[in-house]
């Protein structure tokens, strides 16, 4: 099974032209970010089934402690600082698994349009007769479509799984950081 599925990327990549390989880096990178997202978000879940305090919770409490000062308005602008600075890293690398996935079916829809024109360049020189000639150029569009699609659905998927993590994980940081304001306050 995996000689077989080896044999179809190198097939694809054979006759997919010169657009299969950004189509394949691209997927490289975007599998690369979905997985050490996937990893950051079980990091995270696992810490918040043993732990009392999360570690994104002990970064915040930790940093908040570190800038505090007696003025109560200054305090609130560092905790909106820090809680700013968490939510964005757990936003990390979302949008640009979403950019990749969405460029993915653009780059097939490049490749498609590069075969059809190898097709009427060869229907050009050689006329409609030779069909084996012509085959080369569809080919090289529809494997590159099929490989844009391929690329594309998994991670729009993916991409959208993880936004939907990391959106419920904001609001816990933020919820976090409105009791840490508040017990704060009560304290001065």
């Amino acid at each position: 099974m995996l000689h077989n599925l080896l044999e179809k990327w190198f097939f694809h990549i054979q006759n997919g032209g010169e657009i299969i390989i950004p189509i394949f880096l691209l997927s490289i990178i975007m599998w690369t970010l979905i997985f050490i997202k996937i990893s950051f978000f079980l990091r995270v879940k696992k810490s918040e089934n043993t732990a009392k305090y999360v570690g994104w919770q002990r970064e915040i409490h930790s940093q908040y402690q570190q800038q505090r000062s007696s003025n109560a308005e200054l305090n609130k602008k560092t905790l909106d600082s820090i809680q700013s600075a968490q939510q964005a890293k757990s936003m990390r690398y979302i949008r640009t698994i979403m950019v990749l996935a969405a460029l993915a079916p653009l780059l097939g829809l490049l490749g498609t349009v590069t075969g059809m024109i190898s097709t009427f360049d060869v229907i050009a020189i050689s006329g409609t007769g030779n069909a084996r000639a012509l085959a080369s150029g569809i080919s090289e569009a529809l494997i590159t479509t099929q490989s844009g699609l391929i690329a594309a659905v998994p991670g729009m998927l993916f991409g959208s799984i993880l936004y939907s993590r990391a959106n419920k994980l904001s609001k816990r940081i933020e919820i976090f950081c409105i009791g840490l304001q508040h017990g704060t306050t009560s304290e001065e």
